[in-house]
C-alpha cells in the first residue's frame, strides 16, 4: 500500500501551476488505478481485471484521458505494469 500510495502522491506533481482540469483528469486516472487495485470492496474480479486492462492494454481513452491530466501515456501505463507485475510476484509491501 505504501508503494501505491507514493505513486498516487507522485501523480500530483508539485511546482506546477494549479489547473482544476488537469486535477479533474488526474483523479479519475487515481479513482481507475484504485479499480485496478480491487481497493472497491463492492467490485467483482471480472472489473478488476477488466481495470487492469485498461492500463495495461493500449486504448485511445487511456491515452486522452492521460494527455488531459497532463501524462505521457505510455509512462503512467510502464509504471503501472511495473508495479502489477510486483504485486503478482508478492514485492508489493504495505
Amino acid at each position: 500500500m505504501a508503494n501505491l500510495q507514493q505513486f498516487l502522491r507522485n501523480l500530483n506533481t508539485s511546482g506546477e501551476t494549479r489547473d482544476p482540469i488537469r486535477s479533474l483528469w488526474r483523479n479519475v486516472l487515481i479513482v481507475a488505478l484504485e479499480d485496478a487495485l480491487g481497493k472497491n470492496t463492492l467490485i467483482n474480479y471480472p472489473y478488476v481485471k477488466s481495470a487492469r486492462e485498461y492500463f495495461l492494454e493500449p486504448n485511445r481513452d487511456f491515452k486522452t484521458v492521460c494527455e488531459y491530466a497532463g501524462f505521457d501515456h505510455e509512462y503512467i501505463r510502464m509504471k503501472t505494469k511495473n508495479y502489477f507485475r510486483k504485486e503478482e510476484n508478492g514485492r508489493v509491501k504495505g
